[in-house]
């Protein structure tokens, strides 16, 4: 028998109560563990879940990953294999030959397609059937491979796995087309559910404690300061901010959540300490189900001006299941990650699928809920036969609104706390202000009206109180 309960009993169930009154040492009566939340974390061809992904252009492979032979993947439960033909075009195939199922992951690569090992038939990376040796030469007319579309965009493979006739424009973000930046890739691998690794960035209350209170200062030592949270919604987005007093001078962080699972994040080893405008995104990353419990983040980090302030990135770390800031792989020793816990073991600890009704959330929980909402009422959407909104852009290049700004704004003697929330209102107005532009223009138009907050008697008029 199961030992699972469903979530709406889950609660009911295993409180432990004498005289209506909770008590202690009731484990007991909590040994049952609800099942998960099969329409927010179940992925396969087929569930609500899985199809709200197949509606998005993903990334699925590293192109440093792609040899002289096929690359076989596992990409939202379905096994795939992908490759570059000797002309130089990717395809992504099903996993098995549509003669007898062999699997292509042991099929020749040739100039046009891919071969089967096991009667030769040949595929093309449209899932055009180009050859099907001693066999009727009209059964190739008949079938059409399982192929889906990929597009290659600075390292990165990315697929159109939903249906052909709602296929997206491919976009192009903001933060991957910014001068003097430069984008490597990098992919980790997470077994556990994909909906507990994307869920961290709408979680900024945890890189209070775990990466500065609870054991180690992973980034900064101002990331322990407790932070004002504020979170601003669009149809396709999330947005949470992080605003800091650090002595007089007030750090807003932005950072997003984009369907279905896109995510960035500000600068790593930020201190919010110099004074500095508009400064964009350190990881740009989408958290990719494998299926129901593995997944992983496949990214670009950057490196440019404003995003490294004290010039900690190391570059020729990053790769695949690689990156240069710590705590993100599992790789050190378990006696080692106990001591000094992360990312990946708080995340992944949650459990292969994290049961949501187990969670008692609270007030700084605020973003994971509202991620979830969200979630869900796309997921909805479309299973209701609905298209979901694009995200903004300006012509080919699609908008987002993560950040770093730091005002020199002096405490405010009796209300800091609300301080700091209109000024987070005001930076935030401004960045969304700039999406009637783009590229450079849309950069100096941002960086030149947050410069005026500083002087601004809103957040000012307090500095001659005693």
């Amino acid at each position: 028998m199961s030992n699972d309960l469903p979530q709406s009993a889950y609660l009911k169930e295993t409180r432990s109560y004498k005289n209506n009154v909770q008590v202690t040492f009731g484990g007991y009566h909590k040994a049952k563990r609800p099942i998960e939340d099969n329409e927010l974390t179940h992925v396969g061809p087929g569930t609500p879940c899985g199809e709200y992904f197949r509606r998005f252009w993903i990334p699925v492979a590293l192109a440093s990953e792609l040899s002289d032979v096929p690359l076989r993947i596992r990409i939202l439960g379905e096994d795939l294999v992908v490759f570059r033909n000797k002309q130089g075009a990717l395809g992504l195939l099903h996993l098995h030959c549509s003669h007898r199922n062999a699997s292509l992951e042991f099929g020749v690569i040739e100039e046009q397609g891919l071969r089967c090992c096991y009667h030769g038939w040949l595929y093309d990376v449209d899932g055009t059937i180009l050859e099907t040796p001693a066999q009727d030469s009209k059964l190739s007319e008949k079938i059409c491979h399982g192929a889906y579309p990929v597009v290659e965009y600075l390292g990165l493979i990315f697929a159109y796995m939903g249906p052909p006739d709602e296929q997206p424009d491919f976009p192009k973000w903001d933060t991957t087309m910014l001068p003097d930046v430069e984008m490597v890739p990098y992919s980790i691998h997470y077994p556990c559910n994909w909906l507990q690794i994307c869920e961290n960035t709408m979680d900024p209350w945890h890189t209070v404690f775990l990466h500065a209170r609870v054991t180690d200062i992973h980034f900064g030592d101002t990331w322990g300061i407790a932070p004002v949270t504020q979170f601003y919604e669009k149809p396709h987005k999330i947005y949470a901010t992080l605003t800091y007093r650090i002595e007089d001078k007030i750090w807003v962080r932005s950072q997003e959540t984009i369907s279905p699972s896109f995510s960035q994040v500000g600068a790593w080893w930020e201190t919010g300490r110099e004074e500095k405008y508009f400064k964009r995104a350190s990881i740009t990353k989408w958290t990719i189900p494998h299926d129901n419990e593995d997944c992983m983040i496949i990214a670009w980090r950057s490196f440019g001006p404003g995003i490294d302030p004290e010039g900690q990135g190391d570059r020729s770390m990053v790769g695949k299941n690689s990156v240069d800031f710590p705590g993100q792989t599992g790789q050190e020793p378990y006696e080692y990650r106990q001591r000094h816990p992360n990312d990946y073991e708080a995340q992944v600890s949650q459990g292969s699928i994290n049961a949501h009704a187990a969670e008692n959330l609270g007030s700084t929980d605020k973003g994971v809920a509202y991620l979830r909402r969200k979630l869900r009422r796309a997921i909805r959407a479309i299973q209701a036969g609905e298209r979901l909104p694009e995200a903004e852009r300006m012509g080919e290049e699609f908008l987002t609104h993560t950040q770093d700004t730091v005002l020199p704004i002096p405490i405010h003697p009796s209300d800091d706390e609300q301080l700091l929330k209109d000024v987070t209102d005001a930076v935030m107005e401004i960045v969304f202000e700039g999406d009637t532009l783009g590229g450079d223009e849309r950069a100096s138009f941002i960086e030149s009206k947050l410069r005026t907050l500083k002087n601004d008697a809103r957040f000012t008029a307090h500095c001659g109180d005693t």
